[in-house]
């Protein structure tokens, strides 16, 4: 084998190796909020979010998507600076309980009746 060909060899597998370190670093979780019941409880879920670092081009969270009808949250997010156990996390302490946890009593106490499910 030539020098030339063995140089387009070897640049060839990096290339093919080199593709696989991009990856997508893009996620969204779904949330199942069962108290996601108005404009209000939502605010909230957000402000919870948001302290994770809600920014479009900066931040660790980059987009926060409401159903209040179907009591569900979509959270899109940098998967390698968080993980979807983060973002649950983040709303537990928001005062809701979320997908498999239950929500933090003593921020859950502070929310409005109609998002703590008292009304």
């Amino acid at each position: 084998m030539n020098h030339k060909t063995a140089f387009g060899c070897g640049l060839a597998a990096l290339l093919v190796l080199g593709a696989g370190c991009f990856r997508n670093t893009v996620s969204t979780i779904e949330l199942d909020i069962p108290a996601l019941k108005s404009d209000v409880c939502a605010q909230a879920v957000r402000a919870g979010i948001e302290k994770l670092g809600l920014h479009p081009d900066d931040g660790a969270v980059y987009e926060v998507r409401f159903d209040l009808d179907a009591h569900k949250a979509w959270v899109v997010y940098d998967n390698v600076r968080l993980g979807r156990r983060n973002v649950e996390v983040a709303v537990r302490h928001a005062g809701f309980a979320v997908n498999d946890l239950p929500a933090d009593e003593e921020a859950r106490a502070k929310l409005p009746p109609e998002c703590r499910g008292d009304e």
